[in-house]
């Protein structure tokens, strides 16, 4: 999109607007079918985080109501409030990767604000968390696969936990996508540092 240009993010069919790609993971790059692929995504992702937000609060509602006024106990209510949670964990923990709203507990900032220092150190953290991140993924879907040929089921509500299980396998692969376009911004910012000397 060329300076100046005013359309907005929405006009365009994006999430984001350009000032913004690059506080989030979304390549500045993309555009066309592959922006809608990825907006897509996002927006799966934010209808499971409301989806399961609300079933948890809907699900431990309907437990207290019944338990404490009614005086009895509903099977299963429990179970399908952990799944929820799960999910609900998982997804978000996804979605804030691509925020880049995770944690961080660099003392690199505090001392070094700007340079080469803190760039190269963000691009060694970016390129072990991809690493991590694969390694976790892997993981990950090998315990999808034992899961679903062991074909284990809930005690209380009989659900196949290879259904729950998928979420992980699924939001860590997100959460590697979304580090991958992370270290690859870090990794351009370091070497136009060198560029602009």
């Amino acid at each position: 999109m060329p300076p100046g240009d005013r359309t907005s993010a929405k006009q365009r069919g994006s999430f984001v607007s350009n000032d913004e790609t690059s506080a989030v993971n979304t390549p500045g790059w993309l555009g066309g079918v592959g922006l809608s692929i990825w907006n897509a995504k996002l927006k799966a992702q934010r209808f499971l985080l409301i989806a399961t937000g609300a079933a948890l609060t809907l699900l431990v509602t309907f437990q207290v109501f019944t338990r404490y006024v009614l005086g009895i106990s509903v099977l299963g209510i429990e179970e399908l409030a952990c799944f929820s949670a799960v999910w609900l964990y998982f997804i978000g923990s996804s979605h804030g990767a691509w925020e880049r709203g995770h944690i961080s507990a660099s003392l690199v900032d505090v001392f070094a604000k700007e340079g080469r220092l803190p760039a190269g150190i963000k691009v060694i953290a970016s390129i072990l968390t991809v690493v991590i991140a694969v390694w976790m993924s892997v993981w990950a879907w090998q315990y999808f696969a034992f899961s679903l040929r062991r074909g284990s089921t809930s005690p209380d509500t009989g659900i196949v936990l290879a259904w729950v299980h998928i979420i992980m396998p699924v939001s860590l692969s997100l959460m590697t996508l979304y580090w991958v376009v992370e270290a690859g911004s870090a990794i351009r910012s370091f070497f136009s540092q060198d560029k602009s000397k």
